[in-house]
Parts: C-alpha cells; structure tokens; sequence
C-alpha cells in the first residue's frame, strides 16, 4: 500500500462522521505482519529527529534521535526487538565498514545489526553516495551510481538477514511541482532520483515506500502544513530534513507498505 492508498483508507472514516452519520464506517485496514526484530538502516534520511531527543549512546555526529521514523515505527508496530543503526552522512560504504565523524567513535558497519532472525530492515540511503545537495541537478550517471551502490546494499541486507522483509524508501519532497523556495525551484530531479530507488527496490527484491508522492507538505508549505524543514526549523531539529509530523508520516507510509 503506497502513500495514495493511505490516504484512500484515511478519508472514508473522516467522511463517514461529517457526512452520513448512519453510513457504516469503512472497514479499517488490517494490521501490518508482527515483527520480532527490526533494523533501521541508512543515512539522515533516516536517522535524524529532533535534535533534542538523541538516542543515548550513539555517536554524536549520526544525530541518531528518539522520535525519527524508524523509532516512530518501532513503535507502532510494537516490535520485540529494534536495532537502529541509520547515521547523517552515510554512504553505501558504510553498510560494511564502521562511519567516522567528528565528534564521539565510530559507527559500526551498519550491517553488523543484521542477523539471521532479523525479519524487517528499512533502507533510505543513496543521495550521499553522489553528494546530492540540489536534487535537481541528478545526472544520468549519478542515477546509475545509486541504481549500481543501493542495489547491491539490498544485495548484502538478503544474505545476511535472509528471512527479512526489505523496505527501502525514497525521500521526502522538499518543493511543490514546478514551483519552489529559497532560491530553488523543482526541475523533476526528485522524481528521477525516486524512480530510481523504485526500480532498484523492484529488481532486488525489496519493497518501496514513496513517501515522495504526496504534495503540500514540502519546505514552502505554510508552517502548519510543513513535514519537511527549510534552511532555519522553527523546532530543534534539522533543516533540510523531516521535522516530527514527517517522521509520523514516513513511519505511516512504511506501515502502509507492509500491510501490500
């Protein structure tokens, strides 16, 4: 179930108590497939929140927070065992060796966290393989890099957790279609770059989460409305990236996808 379809099974219920009080109310989706251990990985995509609510213990320089998506899963799928190993800044190559930053040791491989009876990863990783700052600028070459280094990242997530579940993301939409803000205006350079992970999650076995389809929530949405933060948050968190209703949102989207 992608983000359309969670907004299909949200609004019958609204409509259901303002319009028709006597209309049966839509059957509610079944519950997404118990998990026993789940392992977050990936890059600030994934491990970022609010900067006031870091995970105890992980290297500063990951920004690792208590309320990102895959904490807010964790949650909502009220897993017996959660491991989150997402870091800012990581790369593909840091799924098998440790992430070095400045502040505090290092992050481990993330694949360290996979075992044989992980039965749910999530994956958001790529853009820093090609150092993506204007996402708008993505070559055909820098489409095959990530198309090349994520799909062998699902690659190495089947061996090594071989029973697992394999979700991997896209990204946020940070502009409306065709229009912009902050001196930058949407050229189509995400919708290539989410084709992109839709089709290496389709040809490497994994499932996708386009959390990239909905609209009126990027960066130049009214403050109300926003899931993605601009260059100065109005919350302790990171500018750039989800604030706490995009992790809420992300989290629902990766739920939705399980229930498919």
């Amino acid at each position: 179930m992608r983000a359309a379809t969670l907004r299909h099974a949200i609004v019958p219920l609204a409509l259901a108590a303002v319009i028709a009080p006597t209309t049966a109310a839509a059957t509610p989706p079944p519950p997404p497939p118990a998990v026993h251990r789940y392992v977050a990985l990936g890059d600030s995509g994934a491990a970022v929140g609010s900067l006031d609510r870091l995970q105890p213990g992980s290297p500063p320089y990951c920004a690792r927070a208590q309320d990102n998506y895959p904490s807010v899963l964790a949650r909502t799928l009220n897993v017996a065992e959660f491991a989150d190993a997402s870091c800012s800044g990581a790369k593909t190559a840091d799924m098998t060796a440790p992430q070095y930053g400045r502040d505090g040791g290092p992050n481990p491989a993330q694949f360290d966290a996979l075992t044989p009876d992980t039965d749910l990863v999530t994956l958001t990783l790529g853009a820093n393989d090609i150092g993506v700052f204007n996402v708008n600028v993505i070559t055909d070459e820098q489409l095959a890099t990530v198309r090349r280094n994520v799909g062998a990242v699902l690659d190495g997530i089947h061996q090594r957790a071989p029973h697992a579940t394999v979700v991997l993301t896209t990204y946020l939409r940070y502009f409306p279609e065709n229009a912009g803000c902050y001196g930058f205006t949407d050229q189509g350079g995400q919708q290539r770059l989410t084709d992109t992970l839709r089709e290496t999650a389709l040809t490497h076995d994994a499932r996708f989460a386009d959390n990239f389809r909905t609209t009126g929530h990027d960066m130049c949405a009214p403050a109300e409305a926003r899931w993605v933060n601009g260059p100065r948050p109005g919350s302790a968190s990171v500018p750039l990236h989800a604030n706490a209703a995009g992790q809420e949102y992300l989290a629902a989207v990766v739920a939705a996808t399980l229930r498919d």
